[in-house]
């Protein structure tokens, strides 16, 4: 785990970086748009972090895992085609992101979720 939010926030971006350049080189236009939904989570996270850097860790986890939560709801009433490949890569986005954070309570990141394990 990243010790600064300076530090996840470079990882972030990096991570961020290399989905965009996946993107490109896809396939598919599905793989496209999953790594692309990636990279938008991603860097999104990392913005959302320089502008909040006033926010304590458990506010950032809240509003992250929040933020997961929308796009996996988008994704299970979207699963085929465009849509569902760009918030399938969403969600993938979010559950990378939480790797890096700090997590308040210390619970463990990815939890189980029956769509996925």
């Amino acid at each position: 785990m990243a010790k600064s939010r300076e530090e996840m926030i470079e990882r972030l971006r990096g991570w961020s970086a290399r989905a965009l350049h996946e993107a490109q080189y896809a396939d598919t236009q599905e793989g496209a748009l999953n790594w692309q939904g990636q990279a938008q989570v991603l860097g999104g996270v990392a913005n959302y972090l320089a502008d909040q850097s006033e926010a304590d860790d458990f506010t950032v986890w809240r509003q992250v895992v929040g933020d997961r939560a929308k796009s996996l709801a988008e994704w299970m009433m979207r699963q085929e085609g465009a849509e569902g490949a760009l918030f399938s890569g969403q969600v993938a986005g979010f559950d990378v992101a939480l790797t890096v954070l700090k997590d308040p309570e210390a619970r463990n990141w990815p939890k189980y979720e029956p769509h996925a394990n």
